[in-house]
């Protein structure tokens, strides 16, 4: 059973940034999470990588090399503070704040509002980016929030560019600090198939399906999965 839905997670979320260019680790890790904890962060990272290559070879035309060069310039001082919360805070409580930050950036895209504009709203971007990466492979919302071209093409290739460094940079970083395991190697591993599918499923609905409903989809489905989560470890605080 538990199989069966972390097969079901990976495949929604891969579809989802597939076709939007983010919501990957927005959706699979408070989701993971709750059903398979020990996905998150170093296995659920290790998938992000094949799934952010897949969306950024398919758009690599349309990158926004500015973007991704100032979000990835903080965004490893995020990572950082980020590993050293994840080693010294109790694990509900950063259960806790995961699934506060998703429904928080659930609660504004519904809203349909954004902090867009300047090199410096970026560059504060990447670093929260780095941070959430670090917690739970979870980098989207800052970036979601400040960065919304008008073309979705440009969106997805800039977004998984982005999330693709970031994941390299943070596994790098918790190799260095902790390890990362033989057996989260093999766990990622065998998941990885499932990322196709989701990529496939993903080009053929950015095709049929308008980019707001999809953003509507996902942000249900962050804010039902972040809910949940919270429920669970605001349960573990007390």
């Amino acid at each position: 059973m538990i199989l069966l839905l972390v097969a079901g997670i990976l495949v929604v979320s891969a579809t989802i940034q597939s076709a939007t260019g983010s919501g990957f680790g927005l959706i699979a890790g408070p989701a993971l999470i709750l059903v398979a904890p020990q996905l998150v962060p170093a296995p659920l990272l290790i998938l992000t990588i094949p799934m952010m290559l897949m969306v950024a070879i398919r758009e690599r035309t349309h990158c926004d090399a500015r973007t991704v060069g100032i979000a990835t310039a903080t965004m490893i001082p995020g990572i950082a503070v980020g590993l050293w919360f994840l080693q010294r805070v109790d694990t509900a409580a950063v259960q806790c704040l995961v699934a506060v930050l998703a429904l928080s950036a659930g609660a504004v895209l519904l809203s349909g509002k954004s902090v867009t504009g300047s090199g410096r709203t970026l560059a504060g971007a990447g670093a929260a980016a780095g941070f959430m990466g670090a917690l739970a492979a979870m980098p989207g919302p800052p970036l979601s929030l400040t960065y919304r071209p008008n073309d979705a093409a440009t969106l997805r290739s800039t977004l998984s560019t982005i999330f693709l460094v970031m994941a390299v940079a943070t596994l790098l970083a918790l190799q260095i600090q902790v390890g990362i395991t033989g057996t989260e190697l093999l766990t990622a591993a065998a998941f990885s198939p499932l990322l196709a599918c989701g990529h496939v499923l993903g080009s053929y609905l950015s095709r049929r399906i308008s980019p707001s409903a999809l953003s509507r989809a996902t942000t249900y489905i962050i804010i039902a999965a972040a809910t949940v989560l919270l429920a669970k470890s605001a349960a573990g605080l007390t």
